[in-house]
């Protein structure tokens, strides 16, 4: 979680007039010890928002040329009367992910892992300076500050793939929120927290598949493994093609998985899907209850499902 103290390394660096200090400066000009502005600057890196190079006995602190860093250099420079680092940092930063729309407190309780009283009592402090209005119970974003949700997702985007990089190589995103991510990648990883997911999983639940080179994980703590229920989600998001439909219809079948687990699955994914999830996976749970009845593409014809489920062992 990025504090106070890290955003308060990168305003130096906007505000201070040189693109690079060194660590020993830095420390100086914001009363901190070398070793605390050394712990927060190697933290700042792994965020990807400052780079380091040595130049003799000093290490010497620049900032990264990402995006949300060049627009939060826009917003600290064009509102210096504001403390903005105390109003974004920590759980701030959190709230700000979900707010591309106008949400409840409750909601953004629910989607950043934030009590609620903490939630409204950091939206009360955005709202004091106009960065947020309030409408019918729901929160929205000022211009121009709705700049703030792309700066808070890319930042932890780029925590994600610095913290993924470690372990992987050939990353590719497809589904993210705060704190946790689904990805493609094309080596293995047994790192604490990653979880073998999508194609390759599906042969220890009983449905072997020829997969491609690339593997899939997800990075979460909220879960130890991956059930055929999430196995599903994943596929979905990873592919939503007819192929991998028809492998989820083989799943959901053979472990027996019911509608309202699946549905309360794909609500979690749901919001951050660039597809529509709840709409697949109710569509996937129909065509198994009606037989085939009910069928929309790229759903294979119900005879055709038949057979390919003869050839998996799975009974219909």
């Amino acid at each position: 979680m990025m504090s106070k103290s890290h955003f308060r390394v990168i305003s130096q660096l906007i505000e201070g007039g040189d693109p690079e200090l060194s660590v020993s400066a830095l420390a100086d000009q914001l009363e901190w010890s070398t070793s605390h502005a050394s712990r927060i600057i190697s933290e700042l890196e792994a965020y990807g928002c400052v780079q380091t190079n040595q130049s003799g006995r000093e290490k010497l602190v620049s900032l990264t040329e990402i995006e949300p860093i060049e627009q939060l250099e826009g917003l600290l420079t064009e509102y210096r009367h504001m403390d903005l680092p105390a109003l974004i940092a920590g759980s701030g930063l959190q709230i700000l992910y979900y707010l591309d729309q106008g949400r409840t407190a409750t909601e953004l309780a629910e989607r950043s892992g934030v009590s609620q009283a903490t939630v409204y009592r950091r939206l009360d402090d955005l709202q004091l300076v106009g960065i947020i209005g309030k409408s019918k119970s729901r929160y929205r974003l000022n211009e121009p500050f709705t700049v703030l949700v792309s700066i808070a997702r890319g930042l932890f985007h780029q925590k994600h793939r610095r913290e993924a990089g470690e372990h992987a190589a050939g990353l590719n995103f497809l589904w993210e929120t705060h704190d946790e991510y689904l990805f493609a990648c094309d080596s293995d990883t047994s790192a604490e927290g990653f979880h073998l997911t999508g194609p390759a999983l599906f042969g220890e639940f009983g449905v072997p598949l020829l997969t491609r080179d690339r593997r899939h994980y997800l990075r979460t703590d909220r879960v130890t493994e991956v059930d055929p229920v999430e196995l599903v989600c994943h596929t979905l998001l990873i592919d939503d093609g007819s192929r991998y439909q028809t492998y989820c219809l083989l799943l959901i079948q053979k472990h027996d998985i019911d509608r309202t687990g699946l549905r309360e699955c794909a609500e979690h994914y749901h919001p951050e899907a660039p597809i529509d999830l709840h709409g697949i996976v109710d569509g996937l749970t129909e065509y198994l209850e009606t037989s085939g009845e009910t069928t929309a593409e790229p759903l294979p014809k119900w005879e055709e499902f038949k057979q390919t489920a003869r050839e998996y062992e799975v009974t219909l």
